[in-house]
């Protein structure tokens, strides 16, 4: 089923084995996909709804305004008596009143199908012929009553292994150096989508340079031109473990004066992947790790 899809071995065999009990007779479990930006939660929801042989809707919860709004204009034209998968993207942001509604659509303990009063007329979920996905970035946010309706397949990181077969798979006609290909793995973090997005870009520099070789040399040509560091490194993580170089263990607020950044855009857009790569500490102020201090050196 997800022949196409690289990693995310878990994930596979998880879907695939409700696909299979959905050959057999069960019917499928509403089921939460949860993971970070960017590790192929859609791509999998596509294939997954491929293999069972239905159509895929997909929708994007911060779109739905309310329960009367999703059953008048969604569920009535576009899901009821459909053989369809709908995935819910981005979950966490479905309106409170909707997120009642599914407490007891969802509350099946092996039924069928559910039928819910809306307003002055019923809406029935046939299981038979529809399930659900539900995808989230932001799992601590999902109602826990619904959460506890879910069934948790969680995604993870790819390693650079699976990031280098990601981009030599989108360009396969390019030939790299075997080292070359793990060092631009390296720089996209661990994010499936940032390496079809690197790919891209290696293959419009191959295009534009009419030659599909990658060596060491065309590589540290399309760093200078695009600006990439060791590691993915943004400018503004570049900017935090200088200052922490340079001034020692300092605050958040410290931090956030000096770069000109608020304190929420730090943390979310460079602490969570510093501190995840081993680049920098937080022992109550933010301190500069040696791994942060020897990947400035490379930079240098």
């Amino acid at each position: 089923m997800f022949e196409r899809l690289v990693g995310q071995s878990e994930v596979k065999g998880r879907l695939d084995f409700y696909a299979k009990a959905h050959k057999a007779g069960s019917i499928i479990p509403p089921i939460m996909l949860n993971g970070a930006k960017g590790l192929g939660k859609t791509e999998f929801a596509k294939e997954f709804a491929k293999g069972i042989k239905r159509k895929l809707l997909e929708i994007n919860c911060g779109t739905i305004r309310n329960a009367q709004q999703f059953f008048e204009q969604v569920f009535m034209p576009a899901i009821a008596g459909e053989e369809i998968t709908v995935l819910l993207d981005e979950c966490h942001a479905l309106p409170k009143d909707l997120t009642e509604v599914f407490l007891t659509v969802f509350n099946t303990e092996g039924s069928k199908s559910k039928q819910v009063s809306i307003g002055e007329g019923f809406a029935t979920f046939d299981f038979e012929k529809q399930n659900f996905l539900f995808a989230t970035t932001e799992l601590h946010k999902i109602f826990d009553p619904l959460k506890d309706r879910m069934t948790i397949v969680d995604f993870k990181p790819y390693v650079s292994k699976e990031l280098a077969h990601i981009i030599q798979k989108k360009i396969d006609w390019v030939q790299f150096d075997k080292v070359v290909l793990d060092q631009i793995a390296d720089t996209v973090r661990g994010n499936a989508r940032s390496a079809i997005k690197r790919a891209l870009e290696i293959k419009a520099f191959c295009e534009i340079n009419n030659n599909p070789k990658v060596d060491a040399k065309a590589w540290l040509k399309i760093k200078q031109i695009l600006g990439i560091k060791p590691q993915g490194l943004t400018n503004l993580e570049v900017q935090i473990l200088d200052i922490l170089k340079s001034n020692g263990p300092s605050s958040l607020q410290m931090l956030s004066a000096v770069t000109g950044m608020s304190r929420s855009a730090i943390q979310l857009e460079a602490e969570n992947n510093l501190l995840r790569s081993g680049f920098m500490e937080i022992d109550g102020k933010r301190k500069i790790t040696v791994k942060g201090t020897n990947i400035l050196k490379e930079l240098a």
